[in-house]
């Protein structure tokens, strides 16, 4: 009896969460696109607090260690 019991819920779970499982992702809702990055600087033995700065998507995030300081660039030049 435990055995048909125990049939009887793995069935009736199974049919509750198939269904809802299958929503598809275009959904037709807007979601929001990321037009901005957050670049993280390279850590460092002495600097306690990692420097972060924001880029547009399109741009590379270059860090001078000389100055400390981020910068961003465009996709084709080259980070020194």
């Amino acid at each position: 009896m435990a055995r048909w019991i125990t049939a009887f819920a793995c069935v009736i779970t199974l049919s509750l969460t198939l269904p809802l499982g299958n929503a598809a992702e275009a959904d037709g809702v807007a979601r929001p696109v990321a037009r901005h990055m957050k670049c993280t600087a390279p850590a460092m033995f002495f600097v306690r607090t990692p420097t972060t700065w924001v880029c547009k998507v399109g741009q590379k995030c270059c860090y001078d260690r000389l100055l400390r300081k981020g910068a961003c660039l465009g996709a084709a030049d080259r980070c020194i």
